[in-house]
Protein backbone atom coordinates (compact mmCIF):
# COMPACT_ATOMS: atom_id res chain seq x y z
CA UNK A 1 0.00 0.00 0.00
CA UNK A 2 1.30 3.44 -0.93
CA UNK A 3 2.20 5.57 2.08
CA UNK A 4 0.17 8.77 2.61
CA UNK A 5 1.44 11.87 0.84
CA UNK A 6 0.29 15.34 -0.21
CA UNK A 7 1.28 17.68 -3.04
CA UNK A 8 1.53 21.45 -2.81
CA UNK A 9 0.09 24.07 -5.16
CA UNK A 10 3.20 24.09 -7.35
CA UNK A 11 3.00 20.43 -8.29
CA UNK A 12 0.26 20.73 -10.95
CA UNK A 13 2.01 23.63 -12.66
CA UNK A 14 5.48 22.10 -12.42
CA UNK A 15 7.20 19.41 -14.41
CA UNK A 16 5.89 15.88 -13.90
CA UNK A 17 9.41 14.56 -13.52
CA UNK A 18 10.08 16.85 -10.57
CA UNK A 19 7.22 15.15 -8.73
CA UNK A 20 8.49 11.73 -9.75
CA UNK A 21 12.04 12.47 -8.62
CA UNK A 22 10.89 14.05 -5.35
CA UNK A 23 9.06 10.87 -4.31
CA UNK A 24 11.55 8.29 -5.61
CA UNK A 25 13.21 6.73 -2.56
CA UNK A 26 16.99 7.10 -2.49
CA UNK A 27 17.21 9.36 -5.58
CA UNK A 28 19.50 12.34 -5.09
CA UNK A 29 19.51 15.44 -7.27
CA UNK A 30 22.61 16.17 -9.35
CA UNK A 31 25.16 18.22 -7.50
CA UNK A 32 24.90 21.02 -10.13
CA UNK A 33 23.32 24.04 -8.47
CA UNK A 34 20.43 25.42 -10.51
CA UNK A 35 20.44 29.16 -11.31
CA UNK A 36 17.72 31.15 -9.67
CA UNK A 37 15.19 33.05 -11.79
CA UNK A 38 15.54 36.81 -11.74
CA UNK A 39 12.66 38.69 -10.11
CA UNK A 40 11.59 42.26 -10.66
CA UNK A 41 10.73 42.82 -7.05
CA UNK A 42 11.54 41.96 -3.49
CA UNK A 43 8.92 39.27 -2.71
CA UNK A 44 8.91 39.94 1.03
CA UNK A 45 8.35 43.64 0.44
CA UNK A 46 5.59 42.96 -2.09
CA UNK A 47 3.76 40.65 0.31
CA UNK A 48 4.17 43.04 3.21
CA UNK A 49 2.69 45.85 1.11
CA UNK A 50 -0.24 43.71 -0.05
CA UNK A 51 -1.12 42.36 3.38
CA UNK A 52 -0.69 45.75 5.00
CA UNK A 53 -3.15 47.32 2.56
CA UNK A 54 -5.67 44.53 3.06
CA UNK A 55 -5.45 44.75 6.85
CA UNK A 56 -5.97 48.53 6.63
CA UNK A 57 -8.96 48.23 4.29
CA UNK A 58 -11.58 48.24 7.05
CA UNK A 59 -12.72 44.69 6.33
CA UNK A 60 -12.78 42.33 9.31
CA UNK A 61 -9.54 40.39 9.14
CA UNK A 62 -7.33 37.95 10.98
CA UNK A 63 -3.63 37.44 10.29
CA UNK A 64 -2.49 33.86 10.90
CA UNK A 65 1.10 34.36 9.77
CA UNK A 66 2.38 34.57 13.38
CA UNK A 67 1.39 30.90 13.79
CA UNK A 68 4.01 29.76 11.26
CA UNK A 69 6.49 27.54 13.06
CA UNK A 70 3.85 25.97 15.29
CA UNK A 71 2.73 22.38 14.61
CA UNK A 72 0.76 21.95 11.37
CA UNK A 73 -2.25 20.60 13.25
CA UNK A 74 -2.49 23.79 15.30
CA UNK A 75 -2.28 25.97 12.19
CA UNK A 76 -4.95 23.92 10.41
CA UNK A 77 -7.28 24.14 13.39
CA UNK A 78 -6.77 27.91 13.53
CA UNK A 79 -7.66 28.18 9.85
CA UNK A 80 -10.93 26.31 10.37
CA UNK A 81 -11.83 28.46 13.38
CA UNK A 82 -11.21 31.62 11.37
CA UNK A 83 -13.38 30.33 8.53
CA UNK A 84 -16.20 29.46 10.93
CA UNK A 85 -15.95 32.82 12.72
CA UNK A 86 -16.70 34.54 9.41
CA UNK A 87 -13.84 37.01 8.99
CA UNK A 88 -13.92 38.92 5.72
CA UNK A 89 -10.21 38.28 5.18
CA UNK A 90 -8.02 35.47 6.50
CA UNK A 91 -4.32 35.99 5.79
CA UNK A 92 -1.69 33.25 5.78
CA UNK A 93 -3.99 30.35 6.66
CA UNK A 94 -2.66 26.78 6.42
CA UNK A 95 -5.66 24.82 5.18
CA UNK A 96 -6.22 21.28 6.50
CA UNK A 97 -4.44 18.66 4.41
CA UNK A 98 -6.70 16.60 2.19
CA UNK A 99 -5.05 13.19 2.43
CA UNK A 100 -7.61 11.49 0.20
CA UNK A 101 -7.01 13.92 -2.69
CA UNK A 102 -3.32 14.38 -1.83
CA UNK A 103 -3.42 18.16 -1.40
CA UNK A 104 -1.86 20.66 0.99
CA UNK A 105 -1.54 24.39 0.72
CA UNK A 106 -1.43 27.86 2.19
CA UNK A 107 -3.30 30.48 0.12
CA UNK A 108 -2.09 34.05 0.56
CA UNK A 109 -5.60 35.20 1.47
CA UNK A 110 -9.02 33.67 1.99
CA UNK A 111 -11.71 36.21 1.11
CA UNK A 112 -15.35 35.94 2.11
CA UNK A 113 -18.04 36.29 -0.55
CA UNK A 114 -21.81 35.88 -0.36
CA UNK A 115 -21.91 32.09 0.07
CA UNK A 116 -18.48 31.09 1.31
CA UNK A 117 -14.80 31.75 0.78
CA UNK A 118 -12.47 31.98 -2.20
CA UNK A 119 -8.66 31.77 -2.26
CA UNK A 120 -6.41 34.61 -3.41
CA UNK A 121 -2.70 34.27 -4.23
CA UNK A 122 0.01 36.94 -4.42
CA UNK A 123 2.22 36.53 -7.50
CA UNK A 124 5.41 38.44 -8.27
CA UNK A 125 4.58 39.16 -11.89
CA UNK A 126 1.85 40.68 -13.99
CA UNK A 127 -1.34 38.71 -14.40
CA UNK A 128 -3.28 41.03 -16.73
CA UNK A 129 -3.00 42.35 -20.27
CA UNK A 130 -4.77 44.81 -22.53
CA UNK A 131 -7.48 43.54 -24.85
CA UNK A 132 -10.23 44.80 -27.13
CA UNK A 133 -12.69 47.18 -25.44
CA UNK A 134 -15.44 44.97 -26.88
CA UNK A 135 -14.27 41.95 -24.88
CA UNK A 136 -15.75 41.07 -21.51
CA UNK A 137 -14.32 43.50 -18.94
CA UNK A 138 -11.84 42.46 -16.29
CA UNK A 139 -13.31 41.82 -12.85
CA UNK A 140 -11.13 43.29 -10.11
CA UNK A 141 -11.12 44.67 -6.57
CA UNK A 142 -8.97 47.37 -5.02
CA UNK A 143 -6.85 46.26 -2.08
CA UNK A 144 -8.32 49.23 -0.20
CA UNK A 145 -11.81 47.84 -0.85
CA UNK A 146 -11.34 44.08 -1.40
CA UNK A 147 -14.97 43.09 -0.93
CA UNK A 148 -16.25 45.23 -3.83
CA UNK A 149 -15.87 43.88 -7.34
CA UNK A 150 -15.45 46.32 -10.19
CA UNK A 151 -15.13 46.08 -13.95
CA UNK A 152 -12.35 47.41 -16.19
CA UNK A 153 -13.07 47.44 -19.93
CA UNK A 154 -10.14 46.68 -22.20
CA UNK A 155 -8.31 44.47 -19.67
CA UNK A 156 -8.31 40.70 -19.16
CA UNK A 157 -6.48 37.89 -17.41
CA UNK A 158 -3.20 37.11 -19.17
CA UNK A 159 -3.56 33.48 -20.31
CA UNK A 160 0.21 33.17 -20.56
CA UNK A 161 0.03 33.19 -16.74
CA UNK A 162 -2.27 30.17 -16.66
CA UNK A 163 0.21 28.36 -14.41
CA UNK A 164 -0.63 30.86 -11.69
CA UNK A 165 -4.28 29.97 -12.22
CA UNK A 166 -3.41 26.28 -11.72
CA UNK A 167 -1.89 27.17 -8.35
CA UNK A 168 -4.99 28.97 -7.16
CA UNK A 169 -7.14 26.14 -8.57
CA UNK A 170 -5.26 23.81 -6.23
CA UNK A 171 -6.15 26.09 -3.32
CA UNK A 172 -9.77 26.15 -4.48
CA UNK A 173 -10.03 22.34 -4.43
CA UNK A 174 -8.37 22.27 -1.03
CA UNK A 175 -10.81 24.86 0.30
CA UNK A 176 -13.70 22.86 -1.16
CA UNK A 177 -12.62 19.88 0.90
CA UNK A 178 -13.24 21.92 4.07
CA UNK A 179 -16.85 22.58 3.05
CA UNK A 180 -16.31 26.35 3.33
CA UNK A 181 -15.79 27.25 -0.31
CA UNK A 182 -18.12 29.50 -2.30
CA UNK A 183 -20.40 27.89 -4.86
CA UNK A 184 -18.53 29.27 -7.87
CA UNK A 185 -14.77 28.94 -8.52
CA UNK A 186 -14.09 32.63 -9.07
CA UNK A 187 -10.68 33.08 -7.47
CA UNK A 188 -8.19 35.90 -7.10
CA UNK A 189 -4.62 36.72 -8.13
CA UNK A 190 -2.75 39.79 -6.93
CA UNK A 191 -0.08 40.59 -9.50
CA UNK A 192 2.33 43.51 -9.78
CA UNK A 193 0.26 45.70 -12.11
CA UNK A 194 -1.40 48.83 -10.82
CA UNK A 195 -4.68 50.16 -12.19
CA UNK A 196 -6.34 53.54 -12.15
CA UNK A 197 -10.10 52.84 -11.88
CA UNK A 198 -11.87 54.14 -14.99
CA UNK A 199 -14.35 56.14 -12.90
CA UNK A 200 -11.74 57.59 -10.51
CA UNK A 201 -11.55 61.33 -10.04
CA UNK A 202 -7.81 61.20 -9.39
CA UNK A 203 -5.14 59.28 -11.34
CA UNK A 204 -3.72 57.27 -8.46
CA UNK A 205 -2.69 53.74 -9.33
CA UNK A 206 -3.69 50.82 -7.14
CA UNK A 207 -2.63 47.24 -6.62
CA UNK A 208 -5.67 45.09 -7.29
CA UNK A 209 -7.13 41.61 -6.98
CA UNK A 210 -7.74 40.16 -10.44
CA UNK A 211 -10.71 37.79 -10.41
CA UNK A 212 -10.59 34.65 -12.57
CA UNK A 213 -13.37 32.22 -13.35
CA UNK A 214 -11.72 28.80 -13.22
CA UNK A 215 -14.53 27.33 -15.32
CA UNK A 216 -13.50 29.62 -18.20
CA UNK A 217 -10.91 28.39 -20.67
CA UNK A 218 -10.91 24.94 -19.08
CA UNK A 219 -8.61 26.05 -16.25
CA UNK A 220 -10.16 23.95 -13.49
CA UNK A 221 -10.43 20.91 -15.74
CA UNK A 222 -6.80 21.33 -16.74
CA UNK A 223 -5.76 21.52 -13.10
CA UNK A 224 -7.64 18.34 -12.25
CA UNK A 225 -5.90 16.46 -15.08
CA UNK A 226 -2.44 17.75 -14.15
CA UNK A 227 -2.90 17.04 -10.44
CA UNK A 228 -4.18 13.51 -11.10
CA UNK A 229 -1.14 12.73 -13.24
CA UNK A 230 1.25 13.85 -10.52
CA UNK A 231 -0.62 11.82 -7.93
CA UNK A 232 -0.19 8.80 -10.21
CA UNK A 233 3.54 9.42 -10.60
CA UNK A 234 4.14 10.03 -6.89
CA UNK A 235 2.23 6.85 -6.02
CA UNK A 236 4.21 4.87 -8.59
CA UNK A 237 7.50 6.23 -7.29
CA UNK A 238 6.66 5.33 -3.70
CA UNK A 239 5.54 1.77 -4.44
CA UNK A 240 8.17 1.10 -7.13
CA UNK A 241 5.80 0.73 -10.08
CA UNK A 242 6.47 4.07 -11.80
CA UNK A 243 7.25 4.37 -15.48
CA UNK A 244 9.04 7.65 -16.07
CA UNK A 245 7.57 9.72 -18.92
CA UNK A 246 9.91 11.18 -21.54
CA UNK A 247 11.12 14.61 -20.48
CA UNK A 248 9.52 17.75 -21.89
CA UNK A 249 11.69 20.87 -21.90
CA UNK A 250 9.75 24.01 -21.02
CA UNK A 251 10.12 27.39 -19.31
CA UNK A 252 10.68 25.95 -15.89
CA UNK A 253 13.66 23.85 -16.93
CA UNK A 254 16.50 26.44 -16.84
CA UNK A 255 15.98 26.71 -13.09
CA UNK A 256 15.82 22.97 -12.41
CA UNK A 257 18.67 20.81 -11.08
CA UNK A 258 17.53 17.99 -13.39
CA UNK A 259 17.90 19.91 -16.66
CA UNK A 260 21.11 18.30 -17.88
CA UNK A 261 19.82 14.80 -17.15
CA UNK A 262 16.55 15.42 -18.98
CA UNK A 263 18.10 17.17 -21.99
CA UNK A 264 20.51 14.27 -22.53
CA UNK A 265 17.57 11.90 -22.92
CA UNK A 266 16.13 13.81 -25.91
CA UNK A 267 17.25 14.02 -29.57
CA UNK A 268 18.57 17.38 -30.74
CA UNK A 269 15.50 18.09 -32.91
CA UNK A 270 12.93 17.30 -30.20
CA UNK A 271 10.00 19.72 -30.38
CA UNK A 272 10.31 20.83 -26.78
CA UNK A 273 14.05 21.46 -27.17
CA UNK A 274 13.87 23.42 -30.41
CA UNK A 275 10.75 25.56 -30.03
CA UNK A 276 11.08 27.94 -27.09
CA UNK A 277 8.81 30.81 -28.16
CA UNK A 278 5.16 30.38 -27.13
CA UNK A 279 5.79 26.65 -26.76
CA UNK A 280 3.23 23.91 -26.37
CA UNK A 281 2.69 22.82 -22.79
CA UNK A 282 3.88 19.39 -21.59
CA UNK A 283 0.44 17.83 -22.03
CA UNK A 284 0.30 18.98 -25.65
CA UNK A 285 3.84 17.78 -26.38
CA UNK A 286 3.04 14.36 -24.93
CA UNK A 287 -0.15 14.19 -27.00
CA UNK A 288 1.88 14.84 -30.17
CA UNK A 289 4.44 12.22 -29.19
CA UNK A 290 1.68 9.67 -28.73
CA UNK A 291 0.69 10.39 -32.35
CA UNK A 292 4.21 9.91 -33.67
CA UNK A 293 5.10 13.62 -33.89
CA UNK A 294 8.29 14.08 -31.86
CA UNK A 295 10.63 16.34 -33.83
CA UNK A 296 10.57 19.71 -35.56
CA UNK A 297 10.72 17.88 -38.87
CA UNK A 298 7.80 15.60 -37.94
CA UNK A 299 5.57 18.58 -37.20
CA UNK A 300 6.76 20.58 -40.22
CA UNK A 301 5.78 17.72 -42.53
CA UNK A 302 2.52 16.77 -40.79
CA UNK A 303 -0.94 17.03 -42.36
CA UNK A 304 -2.22 19.30 -39.66
CA UNK A 305 -5.93 18.98 -40.41
CA UNK A 306 -5.68 15.22 -40.09
CA UNK A 307 -3.44 15.45 -37.01
CA UNK A 308 -5.87 17.75 -35.20
CA UNK A 309 -8.63 15.14 -35.32
CA UNK A 310 -6.62 12.93 -32.97
CA UNK A 311 -4.74 15.67 -31.12
CA UNK A 312 -7.57 17.84 -29.82
CA UNK A 313 -9.41 15.11 -27.83
CA UNK A 314 -6.16 14.44 -25.94
CA UNK A 315 -5.66 17.96 -24.55
CA UNK A 316 -7.70 20.10 -22.17
CA UNK A 317 -6.31 23.60 -22.71
CA UNK A 318 -8.49 25.95 -24.75
CA UNK A 319 -7.00 27.37 -27.94
CA UNK A 320 -5.02 24.20 -28.64
CA UNK A 321 -5.74 24.25 -32.38
CA UNK A 322 -4.52 27.81 -32.84
CA UNK A 323 -1.40 27.09 -30.80
CA UNK A 324 -0.57 23.99 -32.81
CA UNK A 325 -0.99 25.81 -36.11
CA UNK A 326 1.34 28.53 -34.84
CA UNK A 327 3.91 25.99 -33.68
CA UNK A 328 3.82 24.20 -37.02
CA UNK A 329 4.54 27.51 -38.70
CA UNK A 330 7.56 27.94 -36.43
CA UNK A 331 8.63 24.35 -37.06
CA UNK A 332 8.55 24.82 -40.83
CA UNK A 333 10.65 27.96 -40.54
CA UNK A 334 13.19 26.23 -38.30
CA UNK A 335 13.30 23.19 -40.60
CA UNK A 336 14.13 25.49 -43.52
CA UNK A 337 17.04 27.00 -41.58
CA UNK A 338 15.47 30.48 -41.42
CA UNK A 339 14.86 32.74 -38.43
CA UNK A 340 12.49 35.32 -39.97
CA UNK A 341 9.73 35.16 -42.55
CA UNK A 342 8.54 38.25 -44.39
CA UNK A 343 4.74 38.32 -44.39
CA UNK A 344 4.24 41.34 -46.66
CA UNK A 345 5.64 42.58 -49.95
CA UNK A 346 7.07 45.90 -51.00
CA UNK A 347 8.71 48.61 -48.94
CA UNK A 348 8.02 49.15 -45.25
CA UNK A 349 6.65 52.54 -44.31
CA UNK A 350 8.84 54.08 -41.65
CA UNK A 351 9.05 57.86 -41.78
CA UNK A 352 12.43 59.63 -41.72
CA UNK A 353 13.25 62.61 -39.53
CA UNK A 354 15.98 65.21 -39.19
CA UNK A 355 16.77 64.03 -35.65
CA UNK A 356 16.28 60.37 -34.76
CA UNK A 357 16.85 59.07 -31.26
CA UNK A 358 16.83 55.46 -30.10
CA UNK A 359 15.77 54.79 -26.50
CA UNK A 360 16.16 51.84 -24.14
CA UNK A 361 15.53 51.73 -20.38
CA UNK A 362 17.17 49.37 -17.90
CA UNK A 363 15.48 48.45 -14.63
CA UNK A 364 16.74 46.90 -11.43
CA UNK A 365 15.50 43.67 -9.87
CA UNK A 366 13.25 45.83 -7.68
CA UNK A 367 11.71 47.38 -10.80
CA UNK A 368 13.31 50.83 -10.61
CA UNK A 369 14.54 52.42 -13.83
CA UNK A 370 18.19 53.17 -13.17
CA UNK A 371 19.37 53.83 -16.74
CA UNK A 372 17.92 55.80 -19.66
CA UNK A 373 20.06 55.19 -22.72
CA UNK A 374 19.78 57.27 -25.91
CA UNK A 375 21.47 56.93 -29.27
CA UNK A 376 21.33 60.32 -31.00
CA UNK A 377 21.43 60.32 -34.79
CA UNK A 378 21.48 63.93 -36.00
CA UNK A 379 20.99 63.31 -39.69
CA UNK A 380 21.31 67.00 -40.53
CA UNK A 381 24.87 67.24 -39.14
CA UNK A 382 25.87 63.61 -39.41
CA UNK A 383 26.64 63.50 -35.68
CA UNK A 384 25.94 60.29 -33.77
CA UNK A 385 26.49 59.75 -30.07
CA UNK A 386 25.38 57.64 -27.11
CA UNK A 387 23.99 59.52 -24.12
CA UNK A 388 23.14 57.78 -20.86
CA UNK A 389 21.41 58.95 -17.70
CA UNK A 390 22.27 56.45 -14.99
CA UNK A 391 22.45 56.02 -11.24
CA UNK A 392 24.60 53.22 -9.91
CA UNK A 393 23.36 53.39 -6.34
CA UNK A 394 20.53 51.81 -4.34
CA UNK A 395 17.38 53.01 -6.08
CA UNK A 396 14.01 53.91 -4.68
CA UNK A 397 10.96 55.55 -6.22
CA UNK A 398 12.22 59.05 -5.47
CA UNK A 399 15.61 58.43 -7.10
CA UNK A 400 13.89 56.84 -10.09
CA UNK A 401 11.72 59.95 -10.56
CA UNK A 402 14.71 62.28 -10.23
CA UNK A 403 16.61 60.36 -12.90
CA UNK A 404 13.59 60.38 -15.20
CA UNK A 405 13.26 64.14 -14.76
CA UNK A 406 16.89 64.56 -15.84
CA UNK A 407 16.28 62.44 -18.93
CA UNK A 408 13.03 64.26 -19.78
CA UNK A 409 14.68 67.68 -19.39
CA UNK A 410 17.57 66.69 -21.65
CA UNK A 411 15.21 65.22 -24.25
CA UNK A 412 13.13 68.40 -24.28
CA UNK A 413 16.23 70.50 -24.79
CA UNK A 414 17.78 68.37 -27.55
CA UNK A 415 14.55 68.08 -29.56
CA UNK A 416 13.37 71.69 -29.21
CA UNK A 417 12.47 73.10 -32.61
CA UNK A 418 13.61 69.96 -34.44
CA UNK A 419 11.85 67.46 -36.66
CA UNK A 420 12.45 64.60 -34.23
CA UNK A 421 11.35 61.05 -33.52
CA UNK A 422 12.26 58.68 -30.67
CA UNK A 423 12.36 54.96 -31.48
CA UNK A 424 11.91 52.16 -28.97
CA UNK A 425 11.14 48.44 -29.17
CA UNK A 426 7.87 47.34 -27.52
CA UNK A 427 5.50 49.35 -25.36
CA UNK A 428 7.61 49.16 -22.22
CA UNK A 429 9.27 52.55 -22.62
CA UNK A 430 5.93 54.29 -23.11
CA UNK A 431 4.41 52.56 -20.10
CA UNK A 432 7.37 53.43 -17.92
CA UNK A 433 7.33 57.06 -19.10
CA UNK A 434 3.64 57.45 -18.27
CA UNK A 435 4.14 55.86 -14.86
CA UNK A 436 7.03 58.17 -14.00
CA UNK A 437 5.28 61.22 -15.42
CA UNK A 438 2.40 60.51 -13.07
CA UNK A 439 4.83 60.40 -10.16
CA UNK A 440 6.45 63.67 -11.19
CA UNK A 441 3.07 65.35 -11.51
CA UNK A 442 2.15 64.33 -7.98
CA UNK A 443 5.36 65.97 -6.73
CA UNK A 444 4.98 69.35 -8.34
CA UNK A 445 6.71 68.76 -11.67
CA UNK A 446 3.53 68.72 -13.68
CA UNK A 447 4.80 70.96 -16.46
CA UNK A 448 7.70 68.63 -17.28
CA UNK A 449 5.46 65.58 -16.92
CA UNK A 450 2.87 67.06 -19.27
CA UNK A 451 5.56 67.84 -21.83
CA UNK A 452 7.01 64.32 -21.66
CA UNK A 453 3.65 62.61 -22.12
CA UNK A 454 2.60 64.94 -24.92
CA UNK A 455 5.93 64.57 -26.72
CA UNK A 456 5.84 60.79 -26.39
CA UNK A 457 2.34 60.55 -27.82
CA UNK A 458 3.35 62.54 -30.90
CA UNK A 459 6.98 61.56 -31.46
CA UNK A 460 7.63 58.09 -30.01
CA UNK A 461 7.66 55.21 -32.53
CA UNK A 462 7.36 51.58 -31.43
CA UNK A 463 9.56 49.63 -33.85
CA UNK A 464 8.17 46.34 -32.55
CA UNK A 465 4.76 47.32 -33.90
CA UNK A 466 6.31 48.00 -37.30
CA UNK A 467 8.20 44.69 -37.34
CA UNK A 468 5.16 42.72 -36.21
CA UNK A 469 3.17 44.01 -39.21
CA UNK A 470 5.68 42.62 -41.68
CA UNK A 471 7.46 39.61 -40.15
CA UNK A 472 6.98 36.27 -38.43
CA UNK A 473 9.79 34.82 -36.33
CA UNK A 474 10.66 31.22 -35.61
CA UNK A 475 11.72 32.31 -32.12
CA UNK A 476 9.49 35.35 -31.83
CA UNK A 477 10.23 38.93 -32.77
CA UNK A 478 12.31 40.12 -29.85
CA UNK A 479 14.87 42.82 -30.54
CA UNK A 480 17.80 40.44 -30.29
CA UNK A 481 16.19 38.01 -32.73
CA UNK A 482 15.25 40.59 -35.36
CA UNK A 483 18.32 42.81 -35.08
CA UNK A 484 20.59 39.76 -35.32
CA UNK A 485 18.81 37.73 -38.00
CA UNK A 486 17.54 40.67 -40.03
CA UNK A 487 19.93 43.58 -39.57
CA UNK A 488 23.00 41.45 -38.81
CA UNK A 489 23.77 43.27 -35.57
CA UNK A 490 25.77 41.60 -32.81
CA UNK A 491 25.98 42.50 -29.13
CA UNK A 492 29.37 42.80 -27.48
CA UNK A 493 28.27 40.78 -24.47
CA UNK A 494 28.22 37.01 -24.89
CA UNK A 495 25.00 36.66 -22.91
CA UNK A 496 22.96 39.81 -23.45
CA UNK A 497 19.60 40.05 -21.76
CA UNK A 498 17.51 42.37 -19.64
CA UNK A 499 17.25 39.92 -16.76
CA UNK A 500 21.02 39.38 -16.77
CA UNK A 501 21.56 43.14 -16.68
CA UNK A 502 19.70 43.29 -13.37
CA UNK A 503 22.43 41.16 -11.82
CA UNK A 504 25.09 43.40 -13.39
CA UNK A 505 23.38 46.41 -11.79
CA UNK A 506 23.51 44.70 -8.40
CA UNK A 507 27.25 44.14 -8.93
CA UNK A 508 27.69 47.74 -10.12
CA UNK A 509 26.23 48.93 -6.83
CA UNK A 510 27.31 46.34 -4.30
CA UNK A 511 30.33 44.37 -5.54
CA UNK A 512 33.12 44.02 -3.00
CA UNK A 513 35.82 45.94 -4.86
CA UNK A 514 36.05 49.20 -6.78
CA UNK A 515 37.33 47.27 -9.80
CA UNK A 516 34.39 44.84 -9.76
CA UNK A 517 31.88 47.67 -9.45
CA UNK A 518 33.53 49.59 -12.29
CA UNK A 519 33.58 46.50 -14.52
CA UNK A 520 29.89 45.88 -13.89
CA UNK A 521 29.01 49.50 -14.68
CA UNK A 522 30.93 49.29 -17.95
CA UNK A 523 29.14 46.05 -18.81
CA UNK A 524 25.71 47.59 -18.16
CA UNK A 525 26.45 50.72 -20.19
CA UNK A 526 27.87 48.76 -23.12
CA UNK A 527 24.87 46.44 -23.10
CA UNK A 528 22.47 49.38 -23.09
CA UNK A 529 24.43 51.14 -25.83
CA UNK A 530 24.26 47.99 -27.94
CA UNK A 531 20.49 47.84 -27.42
CA UNK A 532 19.98 51.34 -28.80
CA UNK A 533 22.49 50.72 -31.60
CA UNK A 534 20.49 47.59 -32.45
CA UNK A 535 17.36 49.68 -33.02
CA UNK A 536 19.40 52.08 -35.19
CA UNK A 537 20.63 49.18 -37.34
CA UNK A 538 17.14 47.73 -37.39
CA UNK A 539 15.69 51.00 -38.71
CA UNK A 540 18.29 51.16 -41.49
CA UNK A 541 17.57 47.56 -42.47
CA UNK A 542 13.79 48.00 -42.48
CA UNK A 543 14.08 51.07 -44.70
CA UNK A 544 16.22 49.11 -47.16
CA UNK A 545 13.56 46.48 -47.77
CA UNK A 546 11.63 46.54 -51.03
Amino acid sequence: MTQPFVLDAYAARSCELKTLHAFTPGLEAPRREAPLPAFFHDPDAVEADVFGRLLASGASAIDLRPLRGTPSEEQEAAALRALDEGYDLIIGALLPRDWDAHRAGRPSVLLKVADGYVPVLVKFHRVQEACSPDAAPLSYSLLDDPLTRREFPGRRFRMSRSNAALQVAHQWRLLQATGRAASEPIVGLIGTERLTPPDAEDRRQHLVITWIDLNADGLLERYDVEHAERVRLASGALDGTDVAPDPVIHRECPYCVWLDRCSALLPADDLSLRIGKAPLDPQEVRALRSLGVRSVGDLADADLDALLLDFLPRVTRDGAEDRLRLIQRRARLIASGAELERTTAGSVELGEHELEIDLDIETSAKDHAYLWGFHVDDRASGRREYRAFARFEPMDAAAERELAAEAFAWLREVTAGRDAAVYHYSEYEMLRLHRLASGLRERGQGELADWAEGFAEEHFVDLFGVVRQHFFGANGLGLKVVASAGAGFGWRDESPGGLASQGWFDDAVGAASDAARAAARTRVLEYNEDDVLATWHLRRWVRSLD
